[in-house]
């Protein structure tokens, strides 16, 4: 017998008031808060029970409210945030409410529970790129297509079309002659094989793929021999931490591009300077690095810290400048870019 919506929640939820007991904050920073948590809860009740009475469809209305009423809470927990002075008990009541919720979803529930180690790992990535929701019962799909829906998600998605318009620069301008290309923390590495697929000559590119999951590589190794790409891709399972500091040595060299679209923002400063430091002596003169971050403005960055635990390393334009200016390219960035949201920026700097 398929359990009700509030039958999962109640099940999940008791579980989940043992890790995270009831707290209570500042009541004129939560109010809202809590009007929009109760109202996006009460909605999914409804829901439930509405698509009981159209043989498990909802009406898009419905969906339309979910959706809206979760970007409510979205924002009203952003405004909380700069206004209490207890963070971790809002992230409390956030987790304690919506994560019985989240855990009826399939691509946000992997971004909770970190099957890789990390909210962001390549299949995490590849579930964003393909928008596809999933989820338990009548209502976990849904609830999935609202987190697919996050101003974050949507950005995620964005920037794999600019990364694939910056290969295509890069190849253009080399001539004929082949474009070097190196992705650091490659993930699904989509942008790379929307390119190739777009490509009349798949010679003119020359692209090199490192990560640290082995899974990660495994799952494009697989797409690059059913495409007949193995003599241009080639896969590196290196840890970065240690390329950069000179633990772990590969041949890189000669790089015309070599960028990340999703790693520094993992990573503090010092880190991604000695990253920097590496990949300066990996590219050819006139070469050039492109490093994608998250940006402050960042409206889904409440949610993703405290119901998903996805912490990261929020910078400004100011801060990628800071970043290029201390390494060994010694300037500030040569351009930066937002994808069409305006939360991932990509600080691009040339040797």
């Amino acid at each position: 017998m398929q359990l009700s919506v509030q039958e999962r929640v109640d099940h999940t939820g008791h579980l989940v008031e043992n890790q995270w007991p009831q707290v209570t904050f500042e009541r004129s920073v939560a109010t809202d808060l809590s009007r929009d948590i109760d109202r996006f809860k009460t909605l999914l009740a409804e829901a439930d029970r509405a698509a009981l009475r159209n043989n498990d469809v909802l009406p898009p209305t419905i969906v339309a409210d979910i959706e809206n009423t979760l970007f409510n809470c979205c924002r009203s927990l952003e405004v909380s945030l700069d206004q209490t002075s207890e963070p971790d008990e809002l992230g409390a009541r956030i987790r304690r409410d919506l994560l019985p919720y989240l855990l009826l979803t399939s691509a946000a529930e992997r971004w909770y529970s970190k099957p890789r180690g990390y909210a962001g790992d390549f299949l995490a990535i590849e579930h964003i790129y393909q928008n596809e929701p999933a989820g338990h019962g009548r209502i976990g799909p849904v609830l999935d297509r609202c987190f697919l829906n996050l101003p974050a998600a949507i950005a995620v998605r964005n920037r794999r079309g600019l990364l694939a318009d910056e290969i295509t620069e890069v190849i253009a301008n080399k001539h004929g002659q082949p474009a070097r290309v190196t992705s650091l923390a490659c993930g699904p590495a989509a942008e790379i094989f929307d390119v190739f697929g777009k490509l009349e000559n798949p010679g003119s590119l020359v692209a090199t793929l490192i990560d640290i999951d082995h899974q990660a590589l495994s799952f494009v190794g697989d797409r690059r021999d059913s495409a007949g790409l193995r003599q241009q891709i080639k896969l590196i399972n290196a840890n970065l931490i240690y390329l950069a500091t000179g633990k772990e040595r590969i041949e890189l060299r000669d790089q015309d591009l070599v960028y990340s679209i999703g790693l520094i923002d993992y990573f503090n400063d010092k880190f991604v300077i000695k990253l920097l430091n590496y990949i300066h002596a990996a590219l050819r003169p006139g070469g050039k690095v492109i490093l994608g971050n998250f940006h402050p403005r960042n409206p889904s960055r409440g949610l993703m810290e405290h119901l998903f635990d996805w912490r990261l390393i929020h910078r400004t334009e100011a801060d990628m400048d800071r970043l290029f200016f201390n390494s060994a390219f010694g300037r500030a960035s040569s351009r930066i870019r937002f994808e069409e949201q305006g939360i991932n920026l990509f600080a691009e700097c040339i040797k």
